[in-house]
C-alpha cells in the first residue's frame, strides 16, 4: 500500500515570518511525550510523560492518536502570526465554554468526528482542562530550557529570512517536518489524513521550538498562513549566517558544491572525512531537500545533483 502524504505547495516568494512561540514548544513535548510512552519507547519525552497525572496523560494522547493527525483548531497558538505568552494561552484553552469545544469538534471533523473526540463530548471542558493542567506543569520545566535555546532561535529566523530572499524556502520546509521532503516545489510529509493543499498567495509562519523533539504541529485550514511548528536545529554557528552552510549545515553544503557528477557513497564518505553512516543521513537530508538523487547501481548506491541542486549553488553565487 503507498504511504500517505499530504502535499502543500507553498509559493517560494511568499511572505514568511518566524514567530518565537513557546506555548507551541510546551505542545509539542507533551504531544512527543504521550506519543512515545504509548508506544513504549524509553525517550525523555516518554519518560516526562510517564509523569503526567493519568487523565493527563489521556487528554494529550487523543491528539497523537494512532492513524490520527488532526486536532481540534484550539490547541494552535490562538494568534499564530505572533509571540506567544504560555500562561495567556493556556488561559485561553481552561475559558473555553462547552459549546465553543463542540463547535470546534465540529468545524475540524466536519460533523464526523473520530472516536477519541466522538468520546470528549459529554465533558469538552474536563479535556480542555485536563490538556491546560500538564501544559501548565510542563512550562515550569521547560521555561528555563527555551529561554537558553535564544541563541538557536535568532540563528534559525536568520536562515530563514536568507532562504526566503534567494527563493529556497522550499529547502527550508523540507527541513523543518521530521519526516518531510521537498518535491516538485511542494513540502511532502507522511500523513495518515493526507491532503493536497496549494497554499498560494499565504503567509508562511514558521515557529522554531525545542531542539532534540520529532515532532512538528501544523495549522493549515486558516485562508490567510500557513503555520509550521518544528524543532529548531541545535549546533555551531556556521561562520556566514547568511550562507549556503547556514542553510544545509557546512557538510551538506560542502558536499552539494562538490558533487561534480555521480560519486559513490564511499567517496562521497572519503572526502567528507566522515562515517557511511553519517555520510548516509547527510545525503538522506540533501534527497529530501530534492538537492540531489540517489540511485542503485549494482550494490552502489549513486549520488548527483539535481537541476534544483545546481540553481541553488547559483543563488548563493557557489559553483560546482
Amino acid at each position: 500500500m503507498d504511504e500517505l502524504v499530504s502535499r502543500i505547495r507553498i509559493d517560494p516568494r511568499a511572505a514568511v515570518r518566524v514567530t518565537f512561540d513557546p506555548y507551541s514548544s510546551v505542545l509539542a513535548l507533551a504531544c512527543a511525550g504521550a506519543r512515545d510512552h504509548r508506544r513504549g519507547l524509553a525517550t525523555a519525552p516518554a519518560r516526562i510523560a510517564g509523569r503526567f497525572p493519568q487523565r493527563g496523560l489521556a487528554a494529550v494522547a487523543r491528539i497523537v492518536a494512532p492513524g490520527s493527525s488532526v486536532a481540534p483548531d484550539c490547541l494552535s497558538p490562538h494568534d499564530p502570526a505572533h509571540d506567544t505568552d504560555v500562561r495567556a494561552e493556556i488561559g485561553r484553552l481552561r475559558d473555553l465554554s462547552a459549546s465553543e469545544l463542540l463547535g470546534d469538534l465540529r468545524e475540524t471533523f466536519d460533523d464526523r468526528p473520530p472516536r477519541q473526540w466522538e468520546e470528549i463530548a459529554a465533558a469538552p471542558q474536563r479535556w480542555a482542562h485536563d490538556v491546560a493542567d500538564v501544559l501548565d506543569a510542563l512550562w515550569a520545566v521547560v521555561e528555563p530550557v527555551w529561554r537558553r535555546e535564544d541563541a538557536l532561535r535568532g540563528r534559525e529566523a536568520e536562515r530563514v529570512g536568507a532562504a526566503a530572499a534567494r527563493e529556497a524556502l522550499d529547502i527550508v520546509l523540507a527541513q523543518a517536518h521530521p519526516r518531510g521532503r521537498a518535491q516538485d516545489g511542494c513540502l511532502v510529509f507522511p500523513d495518515p489524513e493526507g491532503t493536497e493543499l496549494d497554499a498560494s498567495g499565504r503567509t508562511v509562519v514558521l515557529a522554531p521550538v525545542l531542539s532534540g523533539l520529532d515532532v512538528s504541529i501544523s495549522n493549515l485550514d486558516r485562508p490567510d498562513l500557513v503555520w509550521l511548528a518544528y524543532p529548531v536545529a541545535a549546533g555551531a554557528p556556521p561562520d556566514d549566517p547568511t550562507g549556503l552552510a547556514a542553510l544545509l549545515t557546512p557538510m551538506r553544503a560542502q558536499l552539494l558544491a562538490r558533487l561534480d557528477g555521480e560519486w559513490a557513497m564511499g567517496r562521497i564518505a572519503g572526502a567528507l572525512g566522515t562515517t557511511a553512516s553519517a555520510a548516509t543521513h547527510h545525503v538522506d537530508a540533501l534527497v529530501a531537500a530534492g538537492l540531489v538523487t540517489r540511485r542503485r547501481e549494482g550494490r552502489h548506491h549513486l549520488v548527483a545533483r539535481t537541476a534544483r541542486g545546481d540553481g541553488v549553488l547559483d543563488l548563493y553565487g557557489m559553483t560546482g
